[in-house]
Parts: C-alpha cells; structure tokens; sequence
C-alpha cells in the first residue's frame, strides 16, 4: 500500500490543477497576496490543508485506519468587470471538479471519495472574486500506527 503522507496528496493536487492549463498559479502555501507578497495572477488556485477525521475497523487494533480529509481549494479570479470575474470564478471551479473527482490522489487516496463536496462564494473584493471549495478525499493507513513520518 501506498504512504499516505496529504502533503504527497496536496502536491498532486497542485500538479493536476496546474496541468489543465486554467490557472496562472497554482499554490499550496497560500495564494503570494495572503503571505504578503506581490502577485500578478489573474486566475489562481490554492490548495490549504484542513481537517482530517481517523476511524477504525471496529476494534481490531491490526487493522487499517480509513481517513477522511478535507483540503480547501481557493479559486481567485481577477477582472475589473464584476460579471466576467463571477464567470471566471465558476469556470475554474468547474475545471476543478472535472481534474479532481473520482481520482486517486497521489495513488494513496480512494477514488470514490474523492470529490468538490461543497462551495462558497466569498464577497468581491474588486478586482477580485474568490470561491473556497472544499475538497473531500479518502485513504487507508495500514495498522494504527503505521503514520509515514519519513522526510
């Protein structure tokens, strides 16, 4: 079985965002704006880490571990005309959902679990509109104390 390390799952997430081509900028440390640096990007993504829920298989302690996780997408799209920034906005949630659902994640995440399972539209901030979505995903770790905590 594969490690399940999510910083290995938020980079492929990066990665598969980055390669459809609908994005400047995809980030998994914060869009540059929010860390306090310049940014230029008209249409850009960020991959935040956000909560993670571990259950057993009952109480067998030698049993794997399923993990649920959440990470927040955050889609930014830049325009000085309001309606073509929303549109814009709509757009790179779609092309997220489309890259991202139904797909094993860093080969360690479950393909059925995998999916956008909400949204939400934040107030403009002109020129800017941004969406946070939230991404669920899935993976097994293999014993309850089988965590990857290699480099």
């Amino acid at each position: 079985m594969p490690t399940s390390r999510e910083r290995d799952v938020r980079g492929a997430i990066r990665d598969i965002l980055d390669a459809t081509g609908a994005f400047d900028a995809v980030y998994t440390a914060g869009l540059p704006e929010d860390r306090g640096e310049r940014s230029g990007d008209r249409l850009a993504a960020a991959v935040e880490p956000g909560e993670t829920r571990v259950a057993g298989q009952g109480d067998d302690v030698s049993g794997a571990l399923a993990a649920t996780s959440h990470v927040t997408l955050v889609l930014l799209a830049r325009d000085d005309d309001p309606a073509a920034r929303d549109d814009q906005a709509e757009r790179l949630l779609h092309t997220a959902a489309a890259a991202l659902n139904g797909r094993s994640l860093a080969g360690s995440t479950l393909p059925g679990s995998t999916r956008i399972r909400s949204w939400a539209w934040r107030k403009p901030i002109a020129p800017e509109r941004r969406i946070e979505a939230i991404l669920e995903f899935q993976y097994l770790v293999e014993g309850w104390n089988a965590f990857d905590f290699s480099e």
